[in-house]
This record gives structure tokens, C-alpha cells and sequence, in this order.
């Protein structure tokens, strides 16, 4: 083989490998574009993605498991004193609250903050200082207002602000969060520990999402206060609003229980997304958060889109009722004013069920009294119900019914005879 040949086979050989090269990377690229699979590889040992709409787990990851989740715990406190408090409380600092561990404000005993400025340091910072200055004085204010009296001991104070952040937790239904610090410290006591799921967690952040103070708190890059002795300034420790077009809301936290945590919420015009990560490595793993978020989100935009379940403008067909005398036709009104929609992937099944419960023969309806029920199924799982209501009034089969029917019955009969005797 000559020089000239050999020169020629290894040129083609380049080209060859060159080409399975770039057709690896095409079809590598394709397939990244329009990968349908859930989220693979994740860091997170507890995971969830969650319609921010309608609180549907759409992806999970050991969703339901109960573990510590440091101080995204401090979202539950932000929305708990935005509701019970004024923004402008003077909140002065304990020597309780001035113990706390770092991260910290480092505020000192009797340094007196607004409520509002306690708020930005709470969830730009994650201050745990600050967690408790807010829990202590929210709860004084709490108590004065209902006309009780206060307790002895600052530890107290904090007890009554975590009762209410467990009665919120109650109240938008989750049974497996419970609170006993509200700084996201790694605590227990005998009703157990300091915990939540991540499924949960995306339920307490899609609530708060709903709030426009909290939204323009934790949206905040920058921010500058005063208290009677000094000047701070804080900056957003959430790197995820600007690593992630959409990102409206985020808190991070880390305990050495929890490890790395993160929730955060993406909109978009179709879609609110919630994306939460626990357990998400420790030192020196603290960037997992931001990628397996991204992946979770990414999985989320490529595969949901709204869908319209039911139209307000839908109706559904007409039913016949009999009252044991008369025929009744029925146009069932479904109880909504808006479209009910969902977000839906291509794998998902929606099956809608109408039933009716019409009364007896001898009952009567109103026009608005509920007939039945439109009951939306997502994948076997009960998604919503509609309640449908008759749009006619219907007699009740009662003494007066019968002696009107009775009374008309011989006028109709006495005419009849009268007719065919003229005839």
C-alpha cells in the first residue's frame, strides 16, 4: 500500500468516526428536545412536581415520605404573619431570639424592627433570628387582640405562633407536616419532629403563591431597612429567579437533618408550576438543587398543557321525570361559571361520569335544588365534582296536588260528556 492510499483511508476513516459523532449528537439532541420520561437521575432523595393550580402531583419522588425541611419552613411563617398582623407592627427583639444559631441578622436584645422589614430578612436571608422575632411578637399581637393574656417566657410565645402555622397546615388539608420552630430548625418534642413530605410542601407554597405581599417579598433581589439602633441591607439568596425564566416565588434551606432543600414557583401563560427538593445532598453538593429543579420543571413544560375538561357552556342531555300524574322534562344546569381545566400529558386519561338523584314520585323539585353530580375522573383518581341543579319547578305530590288533579279532572270528564251530548 502505497503512501498516497493510506493517506486517502485515513481521511475516510476521519470522516466515518466524524459522522457517527455528529449523528450521535443529533439524535442525542432530538432526543433531550422531546424526551417524554419522567425525570431521571435525580439528586433529591424526596421530590415532587405540583399543578400550583389545583395542587395535582404530577411527578414524585418519595412525595409522601415525612422528613425535616429546614427553613423552607419559613414560607408557612412569612404567610402566617402577613395574615394575622399588620406590616407595620413594631417588633422588638427577645434575648431568645438574639441566641439563635447563624444564619442570623445578629439583631441584639431590644432592637426594635417593622414587621414588613423582619419579613424581607425572613425570606431574602433566611435569618433565624428573624424567624423568631416575628413568631414572638406576631403572637403577642395574635393574643392581645383575642383579649388573652401573654405568657411568661418567650418559648411560649413561639409555641402559640407554631399552633398556627399547624392550624394553616390543617386548614389546606395536610396531614403530615408539622411545625415546632419557625425558623426550620432541626427539632423534635413528643408529637414528633420538625417535618413535612415534599408533595405537602408544593401544597403550602401554591397557597402562598396566592398572596401578592408574599409574591413581592420573595421577588425582592434587593433590600434596605432601619431599626432603632442600626442599618441593614439583604440580598436574595434565591440564585434560582434569575437561573430560570418564569421562577415567581423560591425559598432554599439546609440543616444538617434536612440537607439541601428547595421549593420554588414557575409561571408561565398556561402553566403554575411547583417544584420541590429535599434531601437534596449536603456540603459540598449545594448546587444539586438548582439542576434538579431544572429538570423537574423541564419535565413539567414539555409535557403538560391546560386542557378543558368541561365547558361552563356545556349541556349535558335532557332527563325525563315522572311524577306518577305528569312527564317532566329536565335540563340539568351544571354549577359552574368558568371551564374546569387541568393540566394534562399524553399518557393521561380523563373519564367524566354524569349521575342523578331525582326525589320520589311524590316529591317535589325546585328550580336550583341539586339533581345530580358530573364527576371528573383523571387516571381512575377522582379529580373534581360539579353539581347539577333543575332548571324547572315540579309539583309535590301532596293532598292539594290530588284535589287539584281531582278538580280538573271532572271538568275535563264533565266537558268531554257535555261535547258529545251536543254533538
Amino acid at each position: 500500500m502505497t503512501f498516497v492510499h493510506k493517506k486517502i483511508i485515513s481521511a475516510l476513516l476521519f470522516i466515518g468516526f466524524t459522522l457517527i459523532i455528529l449523528t450521535e449528537s443529533v439524535i442525542n439532541s432530538y432526543a433531550s428536545d422531546n424526551d417524554t420520561r419522567p425525570p431521571q437521575s435525580l439528586y433529591a432523595q424526596y421530590a415532587a412536581l405540583v399543578d400550583g393550580e389545583n395542587n395535582r402531583l404530577l411527578y414524585g419522588k418519595n412525595a409522601d415520605k415525612k422528613v425535616p425541611m429546614a427553613s423552607t419552613t419559613k414560607i408557612m411563617t412569612c404567610i402566617i404573619a402577613i395574615e394575622y398582623a399588620p406590616l407595620d407592627l413594631k417588633c422588638e427583639t427577645s434575648s431568645y431570639a438574639s441566641s439563635m444559631p447563624e444564619v442570623k441578622l445578629h439583631a441584639s436584645k431590644g432592637e426594635i424592627f417593622c414587621l414588613k422589614d423582619m419579613l424581607y430578612s425572613l425570606m431574602l436571608r433566611s435569618h433565624n433570628d428573624t424567624a423568631v422575632i416575628i413568631a414572638e411578637n406576631v403572637a403577642s399581637y395574635y393574643l392581645t387582640r383575642k383579649g388573652e393574656e401573654l405568657p411568661d417566657s418567650s418559648q411560649e410565645l413561639v409555641s402559640v405562633f407554631t399552633g398556627l402555622m399547624n392550624q394553616k397546615a390543617a386548614e389546606l388539608g395536610l396531614c403530615s407536616t408539622y411545625y415546632i420552630t419557625p425558623n426550620g430548625l432541626d427539632a423534635e418534642d413528643s408529637n414528633g419532629i420538625h417535618s413535612t413530605t415534599a408533595y405537602e410542601l408544593a401544597v403550602v407554597m401554591s397557597y402562598c403563591i396566592k398572596n401578592d405581599t408574599f409574591l413581592k417579598i420573595t421577588q425582592t433581589h434587593d433590600y434596605s431597612f432601619s431599626s432603632n439602633k442600626r442599618s441593614y441591607s439583604v440580598t436574595n439568596a434565591n440564585t434560582f429567579l434569575n437561573m430560570y425564566p418564569g421562577i415567581i416565588s423560591g425559598k432554599t434551606g439546609f440543616t444538617a437533618q434536612a440537607g439541601y432543600c428547595y421549593v420554588c414557583a414557575y409561571k408561565d401563560d398556561d402553566r403554575t408550576l411547583i417544584a420541590v427538593v429535599l434531601a437534596c445532598g449536603w456540603p459540598y453538593n449545594k448546587s444539586y438543587k438548582w439542576s434538579d429543579c431544572k429538570k423537574l420543571l423541564d419535565y413539567g413544560r414539555k409535557n403538560y398543557t391546560r386542557q378543558v375538561l368541561l365547558r361552563s357552556d356545556d349541556k349535558p342531555k335532557k332527563i325525563s321525570y315522572n311524577s306518577g300524574y305528569s312527564s317532566y322534562e329536565i335540563k340539568p344546569q351544571p354549577d359552574i361559571s368558568d371551564d374546569i381545566t387541568c393540566l394534562l400529558c399524553s399518557d393521561d386519561k380523563v373519564n367524566i361520569v354524569y349521575s342523578y338523584t331525582l326525589p320520589d314520585k311524590s316529591g317535589g323539585i325546585t328550580a336550583g335544588d341539586l339533581i345530580g353530580n358530573i364527576d371528573i375522573y383523571i387516571n381512575d383518581g377522582h379529580y373534581k365534582s360539579v353539581a347539577l341543579k333543575s332548571d324547572i319547578n315540579i309539583p309535590e305530590i301532596d293532598y292539594r296536588y290530588y284535589f287539584k288533579f281531582c278538580i280538573n279532572s271532572f271538568f275535563v270528564k264533565y266537558s268531554d260528556n257535555l261535547s258529545t251530548k251536543n254533538n
